[in-house]
């Protein structure tokens, strides 16, 4: 309060300086200010509204929030968008935090306006991001007509899902959303893809809102609770998400759909997505599964938070027993049982729901009463603790002095009022929750099923059967032997303690992998690795959500789950807050590493560090395309990206080495050229790097200046062989960095490891193969000391400049594509690389005609295949209008084919093994690939794939001739 009153006086805010001098004044900044950090921050930052609150009625206060909300520009500029949302969502937990405390407002009342402030919110970036995709010529508003707000008539639209949803949002919620879009109401106009502008959009909604500024952040977003979020997008069509919860949706998704609301975008399309819906959610009559699933949500409360009588400090409100979630679900069953076919109950309210029951007696007058009440006090507690740091949390302090302080907060005597009052509470909404739906308080739950009874008992083998297991014994004897300590990692007290409380987790978690038991073989195999160690069960302890992805990732990418059991360290960046957002460029991944390495002058420890750091990025990049957060083309630039990073570090490193040791070579220099998926920024998880090292040395004879001088070949060879040493060491706990393969250098194997400029030249003059030019159409200077970059690049362009005969050329990609097929036959259309109509096919394609057309037309050489087929269509070589006959044409047919291909490629190298064809994968799995891919079955999905094979390989024949 007294830096308030300073400053307020260096503001010359009078009003504030009044109020604090008045008993009434002095009560209100004394309450806030006493009980809460986060308030005082907010009084302070914003004294102009602090003002207000002290001259302005309740109503005048809110009803100019809400005003300015309502007038406000969404054509504005994204930084004032963001500052305006972020000023407003501070007043508005102000206003919340102060109506609620001084009931001005009940706690619902309160919870409606944060609601209200979400809506503006997502409806603001919405409109904004949707009318700069206009602005920029990518999509247009369907139809003649175009209204005012033509933004919100695009078909894409956002639920808002849980307490959001309802109007009912907590004091520091998330909010929950689902954003779907109809592709036959937009027009696409851009370059790429409908998917893609609103995928991109979507991630641009989350960074608006949930980004922390210097002004805080607007709200948390959490966009999981979409169909199948591990394996699609994070905006997908509602055909898509329609056919989801047809075939595919269970009990919960029905549950959430009960608070499902469209608050933004096209809000007409997505209250029809809604409608149709309709039957999903509100079934007429409950068979016996829904009624078993109904019974078992209610079960994993008590599974999760065990028995026994609650006492107040340390209880959580929300999850513990009689708590708000327990209310919550009192309803949602009533709502999920009797719905279908009593409309009265589709509202998605808890309080007014209750009063609902009771009228349709499903419940007494007394225990809606007493539901109903102890809703309104946990959600006043859980606001009052919220209200503190603005943290989410729901748990009441553990310790004396903390209850005695949210008893204050509460307006409570004492701390053992405010315990008595939570006891008494949530015993009477434990004991109406127990009798309403029968939950027996001494039923065994999963994990004393597994441990406790006798091994592979007959109710063990049953629950894990249902839980997915196939081998329901194994995985029972692999469960125990990690309780009983069989693994170092698992050995100590608190290491199998950890176990019993989260095994019900693990359990979970694999089930929901497309094969259960291949996942826990391999999770199983992880442990193994394992030091013994309690870090990573403490880990999971306080991180729970972790078993999901970690399940994810035993259950469907067995690559990335190698790198895991190789390197568990790289968990610990998964807890990184920017592990699951959009991956940064070059620039900021090399000021990063640069951080990083800094202080660092040991050459081990430097290349340690490097190596940690690319292993960490690399699985950032991995998981983030097996959770659909990246797409393929995102994940092969940041991959690349991460390379280069590497690469151009380590090399300058090599160099600074080498003139501590040896001087420099004055007028030289070499580059570090990179080919293969490296060149062509194609890069994936498992990609090595194809490099070839070209040094600009005009006398042979020169020397380095140093104490102990060296010749200049001498020098950039030793340049080379130790920043490959660099890259394959496997000194470091993350192993290498990279597999490095030289064997695209000119003379291949026999050639020595670095070429100088004039040999370089000489090679590609005369003894060069036709393979060897269309390997530099995917070539690219990684990095380069002195002028070498510029100079090999210009001799780059010299040689695939060159005018070439069309029938040799035709003749010798022919054969060579010959060669390929007799090495690496296929007809598996999953085979992406080798299959006729596959990937060597369109690079082939490709690469015929950059070499054909580079002499007249050097733009057409463009690194990345899908890219060099637009920069053909940019040239007018290849087809790039729809033809007269409604064809696609022919440069977007064939950019398309690589990026499919490439997509199905990524997913199946991370997901699935080479070695056994895709059709043997089971069949959970294979309808995952579907569903990431955006088709309604594995078999669809085939005859894609074998369509556009067909079509590619025509292609093919049509540029490089029947010889092939």
């Amino acid at each position: 309060m007294e830096r308030l009153r300073a400053a307020a006086v260096h503001a010359d805010r009078t009003a504030i300086l009044d109020a604090l001098e008045s008993a009434e004044g002095r009560t209100f900044f004394s309450f806030l200010c006493g009980n809460s950090p986060y308030l005082s921050r907010l009084l302070l930052r914003d004294l102009e509204f602090t003002e207000a609150l002290v001259v302005d009625a309740p109503d005048v206060v809110t009803s100019r929030i809400e005003a300015e909300l309502t007038a406000a520009d969404p054509n504005m500029a994204r930084d004032r968008l963001m500052t305006l949302l972020r000023r407003q969502r501070s007043r508005v937990a102000v206003v919340a935090a102060a109506y609620d405390c001084f009931g001005i407002a009940d706690v619902m009342e309160c919870a409606q306006l944060l609601s209200n402030m979400a809506d503006h919110a997502v409806r603001l970036a919405v409109s904004h991001l949707l009318r700069d995709r206009i602005v920029r010529g990518e999509i247009a508003a369907g139809g003649d007509a175009k209204p005012a707000d033509e933004e919100n008539h695009l078909g894409y639209f956002v639920l808002a899902m849980g307490k959001h949803g309802s109007g009912e949002l907590n004091y520091s919620s998330d909010i929950d959303l689902i954003v779907l879009y109809d592709p036959e109401v937009a027009a696409y106009t851009g370059p790429k893809s409908l998917k893609d502008c609103f995928v991109r959009v979507t991630r641009d909604l989350t960074r608006i809102l949930q980004a922390r500024t210097g002004d805080g952040y607007v709200f948390r977003t959490d966009l999981r609770l979409r169909p199948d979020a591990s394996s699609t997008p994070p905006a997908i069509t509602v055909d898509f998400a329609a056919d989801y919860y047809d075939r595919l949706g269970r009990t919960w998704e029905r549950a959430a759909m009960i608070k499902a609301r469209p608050v933004a975008g096209d809000l007409r399309v997505g209250q029809a997505f809604l409608d149709r819906l309709s039957p999903f959610v509100w079934e007429e009559a409950l068979d016996f599964t829904s009624v078993e699933e109904i019974r078992s949500m209610s079960q994993q409360i008590h599974d999760f938070h065990g028995h026994g009588t609650v006492r107040a400090p340390g209880h959580d409100v929300k999850l513990g027993r009689g708590g708000i979630r327990e209310i919550e679900f009192f309803v949602h069953m009533h709502q999920l049982a009797y719905g279908g076919r009593n409309r009265k109950l589709r509202a998605p309210r808890i309080l007014s729901m209750l009063h609902v029951l009771e009228e349709e007696n499903h419940v007494l007058p007394a225990e809606a009463a007493s539901l109903g009440d102890a809703y309104l006090l946990f959600r006043r507690i859980e606001h009052r603790l919220q209200m503190v740091n603005d943290d989410q949390t729901q748990k009441l302090p553990d310790s004396d002095d903390g209850m005695e302080h949210v008893a204050a907060f509460m307006g409570m005597g004492s701390a053992a009022e405010l315990a008595t009052v939570v006891e008494d509470t949530s015993g009477a909404v434990h004991s109406v929750y127990q009798k309403r739906f029968n939950v027996p308080e001494t039923e065994q739950d999963i994990t004393a099923a597994v441990l406790e009874g006798p091994e592979g008992s007959e109710e063990a083998i049953a629950r894990l059967q249902e839980a997915g297991f196939k081998r329901a014994l194994t995985a029972c004897e692999t469960f125990r032997g990690w309780a009983e300590g069989r693994h170092a990692s698992t050995r100590s007290e608190r290491a199998r303690a950890v176990i019993r409380e989260i095994l019900h987790e693990v359990v979970d978690a694999l089930g929901r992998t497309p094969d259960p038991d291949r996942a826990l073989a391999r999770m199983n195999r992880f442990l193994q690795t394992l030091p013994e160690d309690v870090s990573f069960f403490s880990m999971l302890r306080a991180n729970t959500w972790l078993l999901n992805l970690i399940a994810v990732v035993m259950g469907s990418a067995p690559r990335i789950a190698d790198a895991l059991g190789a390197n568990p360290r790289l968990l610990q960046a998964v807890l990184d807050p920017s592990f699951f957002l959009t991956m940064p460029g070059r620039k900021e991944l090399t000021e990063e590493l640069e951080e990083r390495l800094e202080g660092l002058d040991d050459g081990d420890q430097r290349l340690a560090r490097a190596a940690g750091w690319a292993s960490d990025r690399r699985f950032q990049a991995g998981v983030q395309t097996l959770q659909n957060l990246a797409t393929v083309d995102e994940a092969s630039e940041a991959l690349t990206d991460i390379a280069d990073v590497a690469i151009t570090t380590l090399f300058q490193a090599v160099l600074a080495g080498l003139a501590r040791e040896h001087g420099d070579v004055p007028g030289t220099g070499c580059a570090v050229l990179g080919l293969g998926k490296l060149g062509a920024r194609e890069m994936t998880f498992e990609s090595d790097l194809d490099l070839v090292f070209v040094a600009d040395v005009t006398d042979e004879n020169e020397v380095s200046s140093g104490s102990r001088p060296i010749e200049a070949k001498r020098y950039y060879a030793r340049a080379a062989q130790r920043l490959i040493a660099a890259l394959q060491s496997r000194a470091s706990p993350s192993g290498r960095l990279y597999e490095v393969d030289m064997r695209l250098r000119p003379s291949g194997k026999s050639g020595p490891l670095v070429t100088t400029l004039d040999a370089f030249r000489t090679y590609h003059q005369g003894a060069a193969e036709t393979w060897e030019e269309m390997s530099l159409t995917r070539s690219r200077i990684v990095c380069a000391s002195g002028s070498a970059g510029a100079a090999l690049t210009e001799q780059i362009g010299n040689v695939l400049s060159r005018p070439r005969d069309p029938g040799i050329l035709r003749q010798h990609v022919a054969a060579m594509r010959e060669r390929v097929a007799a090495e690496y036959p296929s007809e598996d259309p999953f085979e992406l690389k080798y299959v006729r109509g596959g990937l060597v096919d369109l690079e082939f394609i490709a690469q015929y005609l950059q070499l054909l057309h580079a002499s007249t037309q050097p733009a057409v050489l463009a690194g990345g295949t899908a890219s060099c087929f637009e920069a053909l269509a940019d040239a007018g070589i290849l087809p790039g209008a729809e033809a007269e006959s409604g064809e696609e044409p022919e440069a977007v047919f064939l950019a398309g084919a690589v990026r499919m291909q490439r997509a199905v490629q990524a997913l199946l190298r991370l997901a699935w093994s080479e070695r056994v064809p895709v059709r043997d994968a089971p069949e959970t799995l294979r309808r995952k690939l579907a569903n990431a891919l955006e088709h309604d079955s594995f078999e669809d999905l085939e005859a894609r794939l074998r369509d556009v094979q067909a079509k590619v390989f025509d292609r093919f024949r049509a540029h490089v001739g029947d010889a092939a």
